[in-house]
């Protein structure tokens, strides 16, 4: 017989053994019946109560009312606060009373108080416009329209008498401002006359005046004069604290020869710090061309020093000319304004007072052409004809009610009667629960049911899983940390001599058991190959970057050292190396990661996952599925076309190299 692992499986089944009730029919199930029960009377009755309730009919008219001005001035629109006056004057009290009596007149069959009225008509404000919308809602939809027509009717009538009255009291107000204009404007043109005569004022044209001309100039000479100054003396300012801050200050044709001079300096001293850098003191003294760097950036510095020190006295005398020419120039020009503000003042206090005679005029005589236009437009144009008001939409009989919606109402009604029959099936439900079976779990042919009996079963074989189960559950295993470019050169900077050879080592494929069991005896130089003794024995060739990193294992200790570090030892050397470079999660970092990261960068180059053998070493199958998922979207390649050597590695070496030279 078979052995299997155990496993757990879940049966849904009651035992065999236990008797299951007797299955009442579902057209006499008590949930059925809640439910129809619950259903129907709570259906009946919304909707009973929905469509007993009345129509509600609305009729609507539409005004466009103007906001009452002078009788022949426009409107300004929208005018909301007009609006909002007219529609308390639509709803006052006197103008529904008349709207009433006219509607009883005409039919005396309506019988209606104010009190109801109030109730029926509705003005809404339509924003931003002038116009009103009159409602009128009811149960009643032929007396609707009525109402609101005759309501329209009523409110022209009032706006068109007080149009009238308005009219009357604009003509007389007119009449009395173009009598006292008349009057103003016969004084006014007296006094112009009398005051040009006597102080000789001919011409109206300020400047044609000799003195005003000349004082004009003089002024813009001064502003002119006085801005050249502030620039003068600003300039001359910036200058001095330039030098007092010790800025290069010298004229601009020198800018450009100074500028190149500075350059050839910082060209000679970067140079200069470079070949101190890679030289000692002894070697670039036996060297002609660098020697004299030093002496040709002192001189630099010496020519640059006097060309600065002779352009900040060149700069900084133009600069004071400048400026005392230009209050010279400030200075002559205030003193030939002051000898003639004097005249100039006195002529333009007599042009003044005529040009605000004139001007005086000219309004007066402006405002009476106005105030004639519109008396004679009031006088001969019928106001009274065109109201203020206009209807743009009259009331129509309503045929269809607004509410109640009893289509949508229906619809609610039954949808909740609906919900309110499931929620009195579920209560019921939640009422009379009672203790179910549970499902069971079985280990190995033992089925443990959740209220913890045990009943034995017989005994089944549980095949094992297949293999694609094996792998997806390979894929799903976690992988050791995958170390950046960055990672590794912090990692190494940090690191000591021995465990910077330890993590070269990991860098080539080695694993930690290999490295741990190196020896001297395992490098062959003639061959260029190492023989690595771990679980699983193998012999790698050396390259050119491989070859320098192993040449420098005499200090190593597994080569050397008897007996040499463990396994656990090499394992600690990597973990302190990460605390001292300050990297996140330093536990992460170990000798598997390593050597995990330099596998994903050969798989990532696309190299086939059967040849990592020949680079890394024996990998179980669940290995190799793993870093599958690392494997570019293309056919493999071989060892020969990738990239074997770390370019981080690489790097080190070389620095290592550059170091020793």
């Amino acid at each position: 017989m078979n052995i299997y692992p155990p496993h757990i499986e879940i049966i849904d089944k009651a035992p065999s053994g236990i008797p299951t009730l007797n299955q009442v029919p579902w057209y006499r199930s008590p949930r059925l019946i809640i439910f129809l029960m619950v259903f129907i009377s709570s259906t009946s009755i919304s909707l009973i109560y929905s469509y007993n309730r009345p129509a509600v009919f609305q009729s609507t008219a539409t005004l466009l009312t103007s906001a009452l001005a002078e009788v022949d001035q426009a409107s300004k629109a929208p005018d909301a606060e007009h609006v909002a006056i007219q529609r308390q004057i639509l709803l006052s009290q006197e103008l529904l009373t008349e709207s009433i009596r006219r509607l009883k007149i005409s039919h005396p069959e309506i019988q209606m108080d104010i009190t109801q009225v109030h109730q029926i008509l509705q003005v809404q404000p339509i924003p931003e416009t002038n116009l009103v919308q009159m409602r009128a809602e009811g149960t009643e939809p032929e007396l609707l329209p009525l109402l609101i027509n005759t309501w329209i009717d009523v409110y022209r009538e009032a706006r068109a008498t007080e149009i009238e009255k308005n009219k009357s009291g604009t003509t007389q107000k007119l009449q009395e401002e173009l009598l006292a204009l008349e009057q103003k404007i016969e004084a006014t043109r007296a006094e112009l006359t009398q005051f040009s005569n006597q102080h000789d004022i001919i011409s109206t044209g300020r400047d044609e005046n000799d003195v005003l001309a000349r004082l004009k100039g003089l002024t813009t000479s001064l502003n002119n004069a006085s801005e050249d100054e502030v620039k003068a003396k600003a300039k001359l300012e910036a200058i001095n604290k330039a030098i007092d801050e010790g800025k290069v200050v010298v004229p601009k044709q020198d800018q450009a020869n100074l500028a190149a001079l500075e350059l050839r300096l910082q060209q000679l001293k970067e140079k200069l710090a470079e070949f101190q850098k890679r030289y000692t003191p002894g070697f670039m003294a036996l060297q002609p061309a660098i020697k004299l760097i030093p002496e040709e950036i002192k001189k630099l510095e010496n020519e640059i020093e006097s060309k600065s020190h002779f352009g900040k006295q060149i700069v900084h005398s133009d600069a004071e000319q400048e400026y005392a020419a230009a209050r010279q120039t400030v200075n002559v020009i205030k003193e030939q304004l002051n000898t003639h503000k004097k005249l100039a003042a006195d002529f333009s206090a007599r042009f003044t007072e005529h040009e605000r005679l004139k001007t005086d005029l000219e309004g007066l005589e402006k405002i009476y052409r106005e105030t004639q236009e519109r008396y004679v437009q009031i006088e001969t144009q019928q106001y009274e004809k065109y109201p203020q008001v206009e209807i743009v939409e009259r009331a129509r009989l309503p045929l269809q009610p607004i509410k109640p919606d009893y289509d949508r109402d229906a619809l609610i009604a039954v949808s909740g009667s609906l919900l309110l029959s499931l929620a009195s099936v579920w209560l019921f439900d939640y009422l009379t629960r009672t203790q179910q079976h549970q499902p069971s779990v079985m280990i190995s042919g033992f089925g443990i049911h959740q209220d913890g009996r045990l009943n034995h079963l017989d005994y089944q074989q549980t095949p094992l899983p297949s293999l694609q189960q094996n792998q997806n559950l390979s894929l799903t295993m976690t992988h050791p940390r995958e170390l950046n470019d960055s990672d590794l050169k912090v990692l190494f900077a940090n690191a000591n001599s021995v465990t910077q050879m330890f993590i070269g080592l990991l860098l080539c494929g080695l694993s930690l058991d290999e490295t741990a069991k190196l020896k001297q005896d395992d490098i062959d130089y003639s061959q260029n190959t190492l023989t690595l003794r771990g679980s699983i024995p193998r012999t790698i060739s050396l390259s050119s970057v491989t070859k320098d990193l192993v040449e420098k294992l005499d200090a190593f200790p597994m080569i050397n050292e008897e007996p040499s570090l463990s396994k656990e030892e090499l394992s600690a050397l990597i973990s302190l190396a990460a605390i001292d470079a300050g990297l996140s999660h330093p536990e992460e970092i170990t000798a598997e990661s390593i050597r995990h990261t330099y596998i994903v960068y050969l798989v990532k180059q696309g190299l086939r996952l059967g040849e990592l053998v020949n680079l890394v070493g024996y990998l179980p199958t669940s290995d190799l599925l793993n870093y599958a998922g690392y494997s570019p979207p293309r056919p493999g390649c071989g060892i020969d076309e990738i990239e074997t050597i770390h370019p981080v590695l690489a790097e080190f070496i070389n620095h290592r190299k550059m170091q020793s030279f």
